[in-house]
């Protein structure tokens, strides 16, 4: 009789240990929204003025001289310590050597006026353009040292640059959904905005009341809220608005974000056969009634019937036509309100 427990028991043990292992074995933040390290940023520049827009503040790049970004064959050029300094980081400038020392988060940059051969950390690098000096300024190829930091750069192709750090870590699987996904994210108060928030929590968390337009809907410092019943039942963020990077969804798709990102993050899209597929990628969710997990069932296909159906939520882009096929409109809404808006 003990044999027979001690086998018992023993298979028992096994068995714990081995679902112990399948479990470990999952990544442990997998979709569950993950913010960055540090302090969210985001920059607007223009060749030839003197002044940047943070995360929507307008200030002088270099207070003492007045000195503006130029475009030196192709490549930016700043005095770059305000966007450094702004993120969190340091910049030295070794005066007889004539070399500039960036860190930031691990990250390490040496450049060296005249000379096209940067380190990266402690890896050599070739600049296209090297730093110069330029009326007495020190000017240092934006680009460069930005994506060497992992900041986003874009051209927005009228002589402006956005510049942006990461909101949020690349945590969810694209083959699974959740109830996470019907909300988006705000970089800089660091909370997220879900579907059937109340309209006295969302201005609380904001601090701001803002006036309801023509169409209903109120704007949350670029963020579009609509409300049904007193509860948020859509969510908008458009270039219209801004060209902040502020708001993405949890999967950190944002304004900005190409359209080959979004199909990796989404999957197919319902309109994956269509002649509007390069301009529009569009998601349909169920989720099941009275379902005790928070899961959502993507649908492949959706009649989009004019009736109002239970507990079906949309994700809909709509993308620029420039090369990258950026997003400039993004949408989160139940069925209902993204009817409303088509």
């Amino acid at each position: 009789m003990r044999k027979r427990i001690c086998v018992v028991l023993l298979f028992m043990f096994a068995f714990c240990l081995l679902m112990n292992s399948t479990f470990a074995a999952e990544p442990a933040n997998e979709n569950k929204l993950v913010p960055e390290d540090g302090e969210y940023g985001f920059f607007i520049l223009e060749i030839g003025n003197p002044k940047l827009i943070f995360n929507g503040k307008t200030e002088e790049i270099d207070p003492e001289f007045k000195t503006a970004p130029v475009l030196i064959e192709g490549t930016t050029l700043l005095p770059i310590r305000i966007i450094i300094e702004k993120l969190g980081g340091t910049l030295k400038w070794d005066e007889a050597e004539s070399i500039i020392d960036i860190k930031y988060k691990s990250k390490r940059i040496i450049l060296q006026i005249g000379n096209k051969k940067a380190v990266v950390d402690n890896e050599e690098k070739m600049l296209d353009v090297e730093a110069v000096i330029l009326n007495n300024i020190t000017m240092i190829p934006l680009r460069f040292v930005a994506e060497s930091l992992g900041c986003k750069v874009y051209w927005h192709g009228d002589n402006k640059i956005s510049i942006s750090t990461n909101a949020l870590k690349d945590t969810f699987s694209s083959d699974r959904f959740s109830t996470e996904d019907l909300s988006i994210y705000d970089a800089v108060l660091k909370k997220q905005i879900r579907l059937g928030m109340a309209k006295e929590e969302i201005d609380k968390l904001f601090g701001i009341q803002p006036e309801k337009n023509i169409f209903g809907k109120y704007n949350y410092e670029g963020l579009v809220v609509y409300y049904r019943d007193g509860k948020a039942a859509g969510l908008m963020v458009s270039s219209e608005n801004n060209l902040s990077t502020r708001f993405s969804t949890v999967r950190n798709v944002n304004l900005l974000t190409p359209k080959m990102y979004v199909q990796q993050k989404y999957g197919a899209s319902v309109e994956k056969d269509s002649e509007d597929s390069d301009q529009y990628a569009t998601y349909v969710f169920w989720k099941e009634d009275q379902s005790l997990t928070e899961t959502l069932v993507k649908l492949e296909s959706s009649s989009l019937s004019k009736d109002p159906v239970r507990n079906r939520y949309y994700i809909s882009f709509l993308f620029n036509e420039n090369k990258q096929k950026t997003v400039s409109y993004l949408l989160i809404g139940d069925f209902e309100f993204a009817m409303f808006s088509k």
